[in-house]
């Protein structure tokens, strides 16, 4: 094994001899990545003839379970790699550990998010520092991503010597592996002794390698739900803004109708009546005529009106939730041909301001939903508040349904409106729950946490 080696450093003599076109810097890399190999050659060789006791195999267990039940407490990606980088350092005993990110050679800077130290070896530059590019940090990312094994630095049975940013925080040896997490770039991780110059054994660099594989799973891990939680978060806003631009639309079309159509109708009804008080004994069919024209008029105004009721009620935004509802109730009756049990036991100051729209629009999402598929007879609906809590309930005696089948159905209009109640609901704090049945009626339930501000 060792005559393969030094046959493949002969050999890349004299490649170096014969191609004058590469540059210093390729060469060296050459020689080191060619270096690296024949330390591997040399410890499996050495591996070969080592008999492993129990006590090493023990501890090996021990390392790796301390390894696992980081991972496992912590959900928190700073918590868990900072709380990781201790646990390293502890098992191989040096004075700095970390994890560097990206591990990419065309990387303009690196940053050290994550490490743990000694006190007598601090690291020069804090978490959000930027490193700058260098010679060496390029080298290293290169020599890294190059191979799966632990790349030793900084002694004369080392790949190369410590780079000058890593002497800087007093590194005198250093040992390396990439990390090849399931998103995002690759990222290095690192042992630093400070105190002394030292030759890493070729069962510590095993642990490290088989650590690093396992840091590599939590890094996916917690990589991904971070993504989908700032992903959700983004959703989240980007929904938030949507049904706020909503209800800015709603507005500024009830006020436009209000303003713009109501008035023309309503004049126009005033107009028709007033030539029918002054025309002087008209004739059957023009008074026909221009009664069937005010009576359109004022169809017309009333139309109108309940159209600006039902996209931004006035009463909402002068008198608030309690107001609006009664009055939309008042109206829902009389369309629905429906008994409304009302149970609200609540003032307008108790509900916090930022909820009060979503609460007039979930009940009313509810409430046409009942008039429109549940063929109920009654409906109660519920405002009442326990403690920190304010709630919100539309219950029916009508024909139910089942949620699951209705889940599947995108298409169903039911479905639509109670993916809009939903989505209301998450959008302001609350938590939505229906319970339904066919045959035994529907619940629609809402609850909200009070903050005292």
């Amino acid at each position: 094994m060792l005559n393969c080696a030094e046959n493949k450093w002969n050999k890349f003599l004299l490649i170096m001899k014969n191609d004058e076109s590469k540059s210093k810097a390729e060469l060296l890399y050459e020689m080191r990545l060619l270096r690296l190999e024949n330390l591997k050659l040399t410890e499996q060789l050495a591996v070969d003839c080592e008999v492993f006791d129990d006590r090493r195999q023990v501890r090996y267990l021990e390392n790796i379970a301390l390894i696992d039940k980081a991972i496992r407490q912590n959900t928190v990606m700073e918590d868990m790699m900072n709380s990781l980088m201790k646990i390293i350092r502890s098992i191989f005993q040096c004075e700095q550990t970390w994890l560097l990110y990206p591990c990419d050679p065309n990387a303009l800077s690196w940053q050290v998010p994550y490490r743990s130290f000694s006190t007598e070896f601090p690291i020069p530059f804090g978490p959000e520092d930027k490193l700058p590019a260098t010679g060496d940090l390029v080298e290293n990312c290169k020599l890294a991503l190059g191979t799966e094994e632990p790349i030793p630095l900084g002694i004369s049975s080392s790949v190369k010597e410590v780079p000058e940013e890593a002497r800087d925080a007093a590194a005198k040896s250093a040992l390396l592996i990439s990390l090849h997490p399931k998103v995002g770039r690759p990222w290095l991780m690192g042992l630093h002794q400070c105190s002394e110059e030292r030759v890493w054994s070729p069962e510590e660099k095993r642990m490290f390698q088989d650590i690093s594989g396992r840091i590599c799973d939590a890094l996916s891990t917690t990589l991904f739900y971070r993504d989908l939680e700032n992903n959700q978060k983004r959703l989240k806003h980007l929904s938030t803004q949507l049904v706020q631009s909503q209800e800015d639309e709603r507005k500024r079309l009830a006020e436009e109708i209000h303003d713009e159509l109501s008035q023309a109708a309503l004049a126009m009804k005033v107009g028709v009546e007033n030539a029918i008080y002054l025309l002087d004994n008209p004739s059957e069919p023009v008074r026909r005529s221009l009664q069937g024209a005010a009576n359109l008029s004022k169809s017309i105004v009333d139309k109108m009106r309940q159209m600006q009721t039902s996209l931004y009620p006035p009463t909402l935004r002068d008198f608030g939730v309690i107001t609006a509802l009664n009055g939309f109730l008042d109206d829902y009756a009389n369309i629905y041909q429906v008994e409304i049990r009302r149970g609200i036991h609540v003032t307008e100051s108790v509900i916090p301001h930022q909820i009060r729209v979503p609460v007039f629009r979930i009940a009313q999402e509810a409430l046409y939903n009942a008039g429109k598929h549940s063929h109920a007879n009654s409906v109660t609906v519920v405002l009442d508040s326990l403690h920190d809590q304010f709630f919100l309930e539309i219950v029916d005696d009508g024909c139910g349904f089942d949620p699951n089948t209705l889940l599947e159905n995108h298409e169903s209009k039911l479905g639509l409106g109670i993916n809009s109640m939903r989505e209301r609901a998450d959008m302001s704090g609350g938590k939505l729950r229906i319970e339904s049945h066919p045959g035994c009626g529907t619940s629609v339930q809402c609850a909200w946490k009070v903050v005292e501000s």
